[in-house]
């Protein structure tokens, strides 16, 4: 049998830098799509320099965050890169079955509040991480990972899948010929639900508005991630403050999950890069808007 899929990817990245003396602050936009050169036809690109140029200047002019534990509201589309790193890995049978996973052996049980719901779904047409058939020629498909809170499935390839019993999944992927494919995630997010941004901040009384996420780090056998803040406001008595610079959000993905307290109605996605022992890969991560009652957040 031969099993055949094309894949054209089209990516655009913008970085604005803005500098005074020796102080520097950036910030920066990579929309991609499933599809050619027709991507980019209808891109909004000054739009979006302008808004990497004015995150860059007021990060620049802001004064740095006093840290400490509070509660988080985190803005949706990239903000969900956390979700991805802390919790996404953990939920690859390439983790379940060496058992280097906070998750092993809680399929059924309540991991999250009943407002949280998770997906990695690889059939979404157009989107950045989709694709028809996973690289050993399982056809991809929709797969729910947490619902209402309950730990429904893992990712799965062909080895993990057989070695604990559990249905393929779609999600053996890897970056060429030279890697071995595993299980990795495809287009990832959690759901949407019913509450606003302003409930979220209104209902905060002090704490940090993390409208953007950047880059960070994860340890995906305990679920410890640092993730810097790239555009962040103080939350005041429930309502916006000062934009604040330096802020970083620190924990375990599976003691945050239960901290998830209100889920919003503005789900968007964002197209990145995840590299792993197959390689390279492109991924879609995404969320609404989220408020987590408690997190460390670190500053200067």
């Amino acid at each position: 049998m031969q099993i055949t899929d094309e894949r054209a990817r089209t990516r655009f990245s913008v970085l604005a830098i803005a500098a005074e003396g020796q102080e520097r602050a950036s910030a920066h936009e990579s929309p991609g799509a499933l599809g050619g050169f027709e991507f980019l036809d209808n891109l909004p690109v000054e739009k979006l320099a302008e808004e990497c140029s004015e995150r860059a200047v007021r990060a620049l002019k802001s004064p740095y965050i006093k840290g400490g534990q509070m509660p988080v509201v985190m803005g949706n589309a990239f903000g969900g890169v956390i979700f991805h790193e802390a919790c996404g890995h953990p939920l690859e049978t390439e983790a379940i079955r060496k058992n280097a996973s906070p998750f092993c052996g809680k399929l059924g049980e309540k991991i999250a509040q009943d407002c949280l719901t998770a997906i990695d779904d690889g059939t979404i047409a157009g989107v950045w991480g989709s694709l028809a058939v996973d690289d050993e020629g399982t056809p991809t498909q929709k797969t729910v990972l947490i619902e209402n809170g309950v730990l429904k499935n893992f990712i799965s390839d062909r080895v993990g899948a057989a070695e604990l019993g559990l249905p393929r999944t779609g999600s053996s992927r890897r970056q060429s010929y030279k890697f071995s494919p595993v299980s990795r995630m495809r287009n990832t997010f959690i759901a949407g639900g019913k509450s606003s941004p302003e409930e979220m901040i209104g209902s905060v009384e002090n704490g940090l508005y993390a409208a953007k996420m950047a880059g960070g780090s994860v340890n995906p056998a305990t679920g410890e991630f640092n993730f810097a803040v790239e555009d962040g406001y103080e939350i005041k008595n429930g309502k916006l403050g000062q934009s604040v610079r330096g802020a970083t959000l620190i924990g375990k993905g599976h003691e945050i999950l239960p901290k998830i307290s209100m889920v919003g109605s503005d789900f968007e996605l964002a197209a990145g890069i995840c590299g792993a022992s197959s390689g390279h890969i492109p991924v879609t991560v995404g969320q609404p808007t989220i408020k987590v009652d408690s997190i460390l957040v670190g500053g200067r």
